[in-house]
């Protein structure tokens, strides 16, 4: 049996299509297991995946990767910032090295658009490149709750990772680094996003507290900077979300949307709500300008005036959405927005494990790290393991269950066990 792990890097934001991917590749007759990002580098040699789904195609990544394609391990990526600047995406998105980007057997992308970028910019070959939508946004066809009560009237959805002095300046710093950004860009950055958390406050206060408007503040899952709102957020009906569900809950319960040129923009789109953007705040051109799918999805007012106003008229349903989303201007980026994208991934990724010609190679310190198991790599994998469920990226085999729990209430997972070690990746069993 072909075996197939997909990496999840955050579950507040992957978990669900990674699941709904996992679910479709079990009935075609694979083997899958779905591996925490922070545990991948140890599980994914003793599991030896015939495939790997990967989130993203970075710098960072492509040792490991080069290794996993000389033992014959295909590779596949799921790039979910398709809608980010494409000159941020060519400096830092994506590998320095044109070889590097040879070791993809598939990239899948949402749509026509995004496709033609990658073939003029040359990032992969035509034959790499796989159209299937968002399984992002799968969830939002199939779980739309029409009739449900509207308990917000906007969501206001930041996104400030660097505000965070810890989170901002010890991780993400670092990220940018490995990712080959200036050191002055990189400042630049974090204060951009110190002083755009900042200027949220001031919206809300100034214009959405105290006022017959509901309002739900949701916080990046990578933000993590709760109580700087708490601390400066007046007025009884603001509510703050720390984030650590699915914004798809979170959309639910609200009327609109207001943004910061964020992704959730699509995510609104695709549930139907109105979406604007808080385009009169300070950018940085490269980093954070509306692209073509935010400006065509997003009302962009030039002031805070602007959007009060905008407020109104959806809120008196004189304005809806900017364009629908059966619309062709859509199918342009995102093809066949209709909650099928896991299992045309599914589909894919099962062609090229059929199309396989080649064994595994399993590496030599694979086979010794299997074979000669010892006490120092069991307590590197217990450190690895504590150090990962302290931090909000953690999940189990229960997490995936209750995602799945309204397509597939009997699915049976399990945590594989390989050379001694209970891993923390989670296996489908077999139907």
């Amino acid at each position: 049996m072909k075996k197939v792990a997909l990496i999840v890097d955050h579950p507040a934001r992957d978990l669900d299509y990674i699941s709904d991917i996992g679910l479709n590749l079990s009935k075609l007759g694979i083997k899958v297991y779905i591996v925490p990002s922070n545990m991948r580098h140890r599980e994914l040699l003793l599991l030896s995946p015939d495939y790997v789904l990967y989130p993203n195609h970075r710098d960072t990544t492509t040792q490991e990767i080069r290794i996993l394609n000389k033992i014959n391990v295909d590779i596949g990526i799921l790039e979910t910032e398709q809608c980010v600047n494409e000159n941020f995406y060519e400096e830092f998105q994506l590998p320095k090295k044109q070889i590097s980007r040879t070791h993809i057997k598939d990239f899948f992308v949402w749509g026509e658009y995004f496709s033609n970028i990658c073939v003029s910019r040359k990032w992969y070959g035509k034959n790499q490149i796989k159209v299937i939508g968002s399984p992002k946004h799968d969830r939002y066809f199939t779980q739309k709750e029409e009739k449900i009560k509207k308990e917000y009237d906007i969501l206001l959805a930041t996104s400030f990772p660097n505000s965070n002095p810890l989170h901002g300046e010890d991780v993400n710093r670092k990220m940018y680094k490995d990712l080959g950004m200036k050191i002055s860009d990189i400042d630049s950055f974090i204060k951009l996003h110190k002083e755009n958390s900042q200027n949220t406050v001031n919206f809300i206060n100034e214009k959405l507290s105290n006022t017959e408007l509901k309002v739900l503040l949701r916080i990046h899952p990578y933000e993590q900077n709760l109580e700087f709102y708490k601390k400066n957020i007046k007025g009884n009906n603001i509510k703050i979300d720390e984030g650590k569900d699915t914004i798809i809950n979170s959309l639910n319960k609200s009327r609109i949307l207001i943004h910061f040129n964020s992704t959730a923009c699509i995510d609104s789109q695709a549930h139907n709500i109105p979406s604007i953007n808080m385009s009169w705040m300070a950018q940085m051109k490269i980093f954070h300008e509306s692209t073509e799918i935010m400006s065509l999805i997003s009302y962009q007012p030039k002031t805070e005036n602007e959007c009060m106003q905008l407020v109104q008229e959806i809120m008196d349903n004189k304005t809806k959405l900017k364009v629908e989303n059966n619309s062709d201007k859509i199918k342009k980026y995102i093809f066949n927005f209709d909650g099928s994208s896991s299992k045309r991934c599914a589909k894919m990724i099962t062609l090229s494990l059929n199309s396989k010609t080649s064994d595994l190679n399993l590496h030599f310190n694979q086979k010794i790290f299997i074979k000669d198991f010892n006490l120092q790599s069991l307590i590197v994998s217990l450190i690895l393991k504590y150090r990962w469920k302290k931090t909000r990226k953690h999940f189990d085999k229960f997490d995936i269950r209750n995602s799945l729990i309204n397509t597939e209430p009997s699915i049976k997972l399990a945590n594989p066990k390989k050379a001694g070690i209970d891993l923390t990746s989670v296996e489908f069993l077999e139907w």
